[in-house]
Formats: structure tokens, sequence, C-alpha cells
């Protein structure tokens, strides 16, 4: 017979229950919370890789045919002379800026004072140069010096440095060239060949933003993703 408490209640031989939760469920929710992790971070990092090429086709293909627009528009002859790397930095008073020449088919507008046409740099490259200066980032390298068979160069763009300035030279001179020379404008890397010995390359990605491919636009206005190394 269970004796009676003070205030009148019977103690249960039922033994309780402590509360909260045992060390062996923790550890069971724990892993399955890293299952969990394990299967949809991987998904989750696939898909924003693929969102962010996309991004890199279609900013590259809006510069590209705003080039060929341009050309169009000053007798098939490209925009510059333009300096090797190009930032996103409008300024009206910078000679060498594609952004500057090119502003008007790419609806940025043109102001007095220099600002950052932000809407043309991809996410991809925010996501690599975090914490860096926008302003000096160099998002693209243009295709500024061509070795042609049989001796001589061709600058497609013109060269604003040396003895003489050079104008930019007509797209029918750039059209048929070797599939590893007709590149007009690609996303910038300190591994691209044109930045490697650059003295802007510490302003790029240390390495291809799209793991082991960069986006680039040939003369003719298309993407294509070229393969790293």
């Amino acid at each position: 017979m269970v004796k009676p408490t003070p205030s009148g209640m019977h103690r249960s031989l039922i033994p309780r229950r402590p509360s909260g939760f045992s060390l062996v469920e923790v550890l069971v929710v724990l892993g399955i919370v890293a299952v969990l992790a394990a299967l949809v971070i991987p998904t989750a990092l696939r898909s924003q890789r693929a969102a962010e090429r996309a991004d890199s086709s279609a900013r590259l293909r809006a510069m590209s045919q705003a080039i060929l627009l341009y050309a169009t528009d000053h007798q098939q002859t490209l925009p510059g002379p333009l300096w090797p790397g190009q930032v996103m930095l409008y300024d009206p008073l910078r000679e060498g800026r594609l952004v500057r020449d090119i502003a008007d088919y790419l609806q940025v507008e043109r102001k007095d004072t220099p600002y950052l046409a932000a809407q043309l740099i991809p996410h991809a490259y925010r996501r690599a140069m975090r914490g860096t200066k926008m302003d000096d980032a160099r998002i693209y390298v243009v295709n500024s010096a061509i070795d042609l068979e049989g001796g001589g160069k061709l600058e497609p763009f013109g060269v604003l440095t040396g003895p003489a300035v050079l104008p930019p030279v007509k797209l029918p001179q750039v059209q048929g060239l070797p599939a590893e020379d007709d590149w007009m404008i690609a996303e910038t890397d300190q591994q691209h060949p044109a930045v490697a010995s650059a003295a802007w390359k510490a302003n790029t990605p240390a390495l291809p933003v799209h793991g082991n491919a960069r986006a680039l636009a040939r003369f003719d206005g298309s993407v294509a993703w070229g393969q790293y190394p």
C-alpha cells in the first residue's frame, strides 16, 4: 500500500523520465542534420555556379553585341584605342575605357562625373573579388595583340601606349582568324595568357571565376567557354 503524502497525493511507483534530450538523441539529430547538409549543399552550389555561368554569358553577349553595333555605326571600325584590361568605371574624361565608348549601346547613362556601372559586372566576379574595390577591378580583357603568320602584329583595338598611338582596326580585318586568335573580349583572371604578365593582374581574380573555364566572346559576337588551363 502506497502511503499518502502530506498533501494527500500518492507518490507514483513509476520512475519519472528526466526532462530534456539525452546525449544519444542529440547525436542522432546532429547526424541527420549532417547527412542532409551533405546532400543539399553540393546541389545548392551546383545551382549557384550554373546561374553564375548563365549570368556571365548574358553580360558578355551584351558587351560583344554593343561592340558590333558600335562598329556598324562607325564604318565597321572597332571602338578604341583601348587599354587591354577593362574596368566598369564610367569616366567621361578617361580614354581607353570600353564602357565609355559603347555606353549608348549598353544603356549606360552618360554622367559628368565618374561612377561604377555595377550592372555590367557579373555575379561571379562580385563573389571572387569580394572585399576588393570594384572601381579598380579589371572585369574583362580585350584581344589587344595578335601575331600574324609570316610576321607582323594586329592590334584590333588599337594601342594607347608606345611611340605612337594606333587606331583600332575595321571588323573585316579580324574576320577569318584562327580559332585561338578569334576572341574579342574575355573574362579576366591571373591565369589568362593576356593577363599573366600585365601590371594590373593583381586587380583580377587569382583563378578563373568559373573553375575550369572562362567566358569569351568572338569577333562575330558569339559567346563561348574557353577551357582552363
